[in-house]
Formats: structure tokens, C-alpha cells, sequence
């Protein structure tokens, strides 16, 4: 699917980064761009649009950004200048820019072997980098040979790490040669940037002897954020995939996970495994964490850490700790933390694009979607934004849908796999600016009644729909939750697409949940629950009592409903637990417990 993307928010993508150079030959050509591009270096824009590379004197305060927020390049001397070309500063261009920037030539006689290595990070939106942005060499400055830059990325919207260092044999074209020209080349239109640096000649491989790297992990997480009334019965496995980028053969592979409280640095569960060789050149190896993990987590944040090592220290050890967070809220689902950037379908049609959110089966109290939030942008000459409207729907993902979606009816929207039952119309405001969140409160389907029901184990997709006067809208997304393990962000255009518009696009649509109901329907005897003291400043103590071991869910929430604290507790008899409850502003709370048999609520008044 095509998709259009405006630069009107942030991009900030965690990504790799730096090299320590460690090759046993020196280079016998290179290029720093310490003092800007050279006089005898050749830059123009082959078509007429004038994009060319410029130089930048560092990467904190020169060359500004494409995107508010965007990562500083980090080559290893980008800090002392390199070279930049911004395809996203002209807009949308009549024709392609064909930016060249090529060097003098280079005298590479009497070197049998010729290996180029350079630093390098791009951003592409209409184009893929794998055919649009190459190296080409040439030994008489008119007849060019290709070489691939980035073969991995091969799609529209493509980012690459910060920075690739890219080593690239060109022997059969520079060996033995008295004038070679070295050329960076890039097609495009309303692209994103390119900036390189740190660019070597080597009469030898100059790739690191030992190079293990991190090339992808398990994100245990189904969404970045999750209420912790519905987290606390998720369970969590791992595994990282590793890559030998070295010369030579790793011994005693060793891969680590760390789950982590982001407040207090405290490791909450770590688990490894090991491979006893990985060869070189062998990439993408999943090695698998024997255990997994039940986070039982109040409100907080948190970070899934993976870190590699082996027998032989690592000549790049930048690549070798990667990782992601989540949070547990009161009340919230949210596939991200941030709007960052915004995209649409580019077919011109009526789409949507949704969210998928799980509810815990073993919560023992009852939960309804009371609220939509989400956020977009617009092109004020195509659609001005006071006047989008869009439709917010809540689907059941029906029971006797596969858990791998592999028999999910794609063709029909919203089709013969979902239930609809829940919706919201939406009206922009006439303060309406691109980012600025929006929430709508969410009706049940059938009883028109405020909230919507949630069953306890079943799957949901939030759906934004942009109908025909709106379908120039553009939805806000994140970018840093890249490797979601199940479905996340799906879209529908001309059919459903379950994968969106990639793994790395999460859309800004989050739902907020609370208490059906904060009254005994099926009230247990008084005698379960006791609460002290009351009122209370910043502690609270229950006392639990049940004759037969007992499994409850326990809830502070506020007298709305809304989720304060949850914990789910097994096998309970007399017990007394104590929850801190800092923050919380004057006024009347509820404590609640639920089992199988019913409830018991309580009221008590924080005061300060």
C-alpha cells in the first residue's frame, strides 16, 4: 500500500550507533569533512531542482534537523563536521533531484584489494533506499558502476541505523587503478535526509575481527502501555537474534534479558541462554530464553534490556544492548508514548486505521471502554483541519477467529470477523491544531448507554475511520516500538491490512477503561474486607479474610471508577496489604475487592 507522509511532528527513532575502529591496516585515503567539503570534490543536483549536499560544521548546532526532536547524526567524528543533503526542504518537487556528490580522483595503484568503508544515516519516505541511494565508482568520471549502500531497506518510509558503517569491496572496479572516482548518488522527491562522514580506502578488509550484533529482539509486550488491571495475567517469553558481522568465529555466545523498573534501576526478572560457537558471516540466530516472565506490575515504567557478549571482547560493542519499554497505567491502552510523525493511505479513498487491544482473562471485576483518544494532522491546502470529521468504532474480534488472524476476513470492512460494538462520532473544534490530542467518549452499540462493556479475555480493534471529506486526514503515529510480536497498528483502504503500514508505525489511538461498576451487586460479608485508617494521607491498609483460600482482585479507584491500583492475589485467607498512595489529590476513593462469589466496596477520604 502507498502511504503519504507529512513532516509536521517529531521523529525521534532509538537506533544504534558509533564505531570503534579496530582494523590491523590503516587506511591509505580518507575524508573527514573537518573543514568543509573539499574545493576539488564535485556536488550538483543532476536535475533542476538544486538539491545538493551541503556541509555541516557538527551535529549539534548546524544543519538543522528534518524533524523536531530528530537524533543528531553520530558518526564517530560527525561532532567535527560532515555532509548532508535535505530532500525534505523543497517539498514536493516537479521531478526527481538526482544529488551527486563526487570526489577528485584517487590513485588506488598498486593496490590489489580496494575496500571502501564510510558512516552513513538516511531517511526515505517515497523511495527505497536499496535502488534510490547508491555508491558508484568510476575511473574515468563517465562510465559508473553500482554498488548497494543498504540492502536491507527496501521499502517505502525506510530508516536506516544511526549510522550504517558500510564496507564495500569495490576491487573489481578501483584495483590497480591511477584515477578512481568514489560517488554518492541519491534519487528521490520529498524525502527525508542523507548525511555521511568518516569515509576510509583500504588496501585490506577492514571489517572487525569479532563483531557480534544485535539485529532483533522479542517484544513480549501487546501493547506499550496496559492497565494493570489487565497486565497482571499477561505472560512474557524472550528471545534476541544475533548476528556475527566479524571475520572470525564467537565463542561462548551468552544473551541476556533484563525486565527493569525505569525508576528505580531495580532488575525485576533476568533470564539467558548461550550458543557455543556462532561462525562468521552467520546472521540472524534466535537464541531463546528458557523462562518467561508473569508481570504482576503496579502503575509504572519499565524497560526490557537485552545485552550479548562472548568469549572475545567485541570491537564494536555498540551493537550489542538493545531493547524497548512499556508502561503499566491506571486506565489506558496506548501502542505508544508520543505522536511523532503522521501518514495516510496515498490511494485517495476512504480509510481507517485501528489499534488492537486484548483484555485480561483473568481479571475477576468487570471493565468497560469509556474513552477514544487520538490525534492527526492535515495539509491546510487539501483539507483544513477545523473541518475533519471521522468516526471512532470499537470491534469484537470474534472468539473463533484464529490467535494468528490467518482466517480474519480482510476483504469486508468491518466484515464477518468483528462484532461491532462500540462507537463515537467526532467533529473537529475550531481550535483544532495538527497533534493536539482528542479524546471522545464511547457509546455501547446496542444500549446507546455511556461505555462499552469489555469481555474478560477477548480482542478488540479501536478503529479511526476517515470517511470521503475527510480522507486527506492524516493519522499521528509513533516510531519507536519496532518489533511488536503480534498484530498492533492494522489499516483499511481497499481491504484490511493487518500489518499497517509497517511494524515500526503504531498509531496514536489509545482507549481508556474503567470499572463497570462501583457498587455490590453480589456483596460478600462485611467481614472480608476492613480498611484503615480513615482518612488517609498517603498509606492505605486492608485486611483480607476469607475461611478457604481465595483468589481476588483488588482496586483502588476513584469514585468515578477510574483505576488507581490494581493486584490480583491467589490463594487468600487473612491477609493484610498495604498500598502508598502519594500523589493523590483530597477527596472520597474506593476500595474494592472481587472474587468468583462477588464484592465488597469501600469508601475512604484521603485528606492533606
Amino acid at each position: 500500500m502507498k502511504q503519504s507522509l507529512t513532516r509536521l511532528l517529531a521523529l525521534a527513532l532509538c537506533l544504534s550507533g558509533g564505531l570503534l575502529y579496530s582494523q590491523s591496516g590503516q587506511p591509505f585515503w580518507s575524508e573527514d569533512f573537518t573543514n568543509n567539503i573539499p574545493a576539488n570534490w564535485t556536488n550538483v543536483d543532476a536535475s533542476p531542482a538544486g538539491v545538493i549536499w551541503v556541509w555541516c560544521q557538527d551535529n549539534v548546532t548546524n544543519c538543522a534537523p528534518v524533524f523536531v526532536g530528530e537524533d543528531p547524526f553520530n558518526a564517530t567524528s560527525a561532532s567535527s563536521g560532515f555532509v548532508h543533503v535535505n530532500s525534505d526542504a523543497p517539498g514536493q518537487l516537479a521531478q526527481d533531484h538526482v544529488s551527486r556528490l563526487t570526489t577528485p580522483a584517487i590513485d588506488c595503484s598498486g593496490k590489489d584489494k580496494v575496500y571502501l568503508q564510510f558512516e552513513s544515516h538516511i531517511g526515505t519516505f517515497a523511495t527505497t533506499p536499496a535502488a534510490s541511494a547508491l555508491l558508484r565508482v568510476s575511473t574515468d568520471n563517465n562510465t559508473w558502476k553500482d554498488y548497494v549502500i543498504f540492502p536491507d531497506l527496501t521499502t517505502q518510509n525506510s530508516f536506516s541505523e544511526n549510522p550504517v558503517v558500510s564496507i564495500i569491496d569495490i576491487t573489481d572496479k578501483a584495483a590497480n587503478q591511477s584515477t578512481v572516482y568514489l560517488q554518492w548518488q541519491w534519487i528521490g522527491n520529498y524525502e527525508y535526509m542523507w548525511d555521511l562522514d568518516d569515509i576510509r580506502l583500504f588496501d585490506e578488509n577492514p571489517t572487525a575481527k569479532f563483531d557480534l550484533a544485535i539485529s532483533n529482539f522479542f517484544y513480549p509486550a501487546s501493547s506499550f502501555a496496559t492497565p494493570a488491571s489487565q497486565i497482571s495475567t499477561d505472560t512474557f517469553g524472550f528471545f534476541v537474534v544475533v548476528t556475527n558481522r566479524g571475520t572470525d568465529a564467537m565463542t561462548n555466545v551468552k544473551a541476556k534479558v533484563t525486565v527493569e523498573d525505569n525508576d528505580t534501576g531495580e532488575i525485576l526478572f533476568s533470564d539467558s541462554t548461550s550458543a557455543a560457537v556462532l561462525d562468521p558471516g552467520v546472521t540472524d540466530t534466535a537464541l531463546v530464553m528458557p523462562n518467561n516472565f508473569a508481570p504482576e506490575l503496579p502503575e509504572g515504567a519499565y524497560f526490557i534490556r537485552y545485552t550479548i557478549s562472548a568469549d572475545s571482547a567485541d570491537l564494536r560493542p555498540s551493537n550489542n544492548e538493545d531493547g524497548s519499554p512499556f508502561v503499566v497505567t491506571n486506565t489506558v491502552f496506548s501502542k505508544e508514548n508520543v505522536p511523532q510523525t503522521t501518514t495516510r493511505t496515498a490511494d485517495d479513498v476512504p480509510w481507517s486505521v485501528g489499534n488492537f487491544y486484548t483484555m485480561s482473562a483473568g481479571a475477576l471485576d468487570q471493565y468497560r471502554a469509556t474513552t477514544a483518544e487520538f490525534t492527526y494532522s492535515t495539509d491546510s491546502t487539501e483539507l483544513p483541519i477545523t473541518n475533519v470529521i471521522a468516526s471512532i468504532n470499537l470491534y469484537k474480534i470474534k472468539d473463533d477467529v484464529a490467535e494468528d488472524f490467518s482466517d480474519f476476513d480482510v476483504n469486508e470492512y468491518p466484515g464477518n470477523s468483528v462484532d461491532w460494538v462500540g462507537f463515537a462520532d467526532y467533529t473537529a473544534p475550531p481550535d483544532m491544531v495538527g497533534g493536539l490530542l482528542q479524546q471522545v467518549e464511547l457509546f455501547d452499540f446496542n444500549t446507546l448507554e455511556s461505555g462499552v462493556i469489555l469481555e474478560p479475555g477477548a480482542r478488540y480493534f479501536l478503529m479511526t475511520e476517515y470517511p470521503n471529506i475527510a480522507r486527506k486526514t492524516n493519522h499521528a503515529f509513533n516510531l519507536d516500538i519496532l518489533y511488536y510480536n503480534v498484530v498492533s497498528t492494522v489499516t483499511y483502504s481497499d481491504m484490511w491490512y493487518l500489518g499497517g503500514f509497517g511494524d515500526e508505525f503504531a498509531a496514536v489511538l489509545r482507549m481508556y477503561i474503567s470499572l463497570v461498576t462501583t457498587t455490590d451487586d453480589k456483596p460478600l460479608p462485611d467481614r472480608v474486607l476492613k480498611l484503615f485508617p480513615n482518612p488517609v494521607v498517603d498509606q492505605v491498609n486492608l485486611a483480607l479474610d476469607f475461611d478457604n483460600p481465595t483468589d481476588v482482585t483488588i482496586t483502588i479507584a476513584d469514585i468515578n471508577g477510574r483505576v488507581i491500583r490494581l493486584e490480583d492475589r491467589q490463594g487468600v485467607t487473612k491477609e493484610q496489604v498495604t498500598y502508598q498512595l502519594p500523589g493523590l489529590s483530597s477527596g472520597t476513593y474506593l476500595a474494592r475487592i472481587a472474587t468468583k462469589e462477588g464484592t465488597k466496596t469501600l469508601q475512604f477520604v484521603v485528606q492533606h
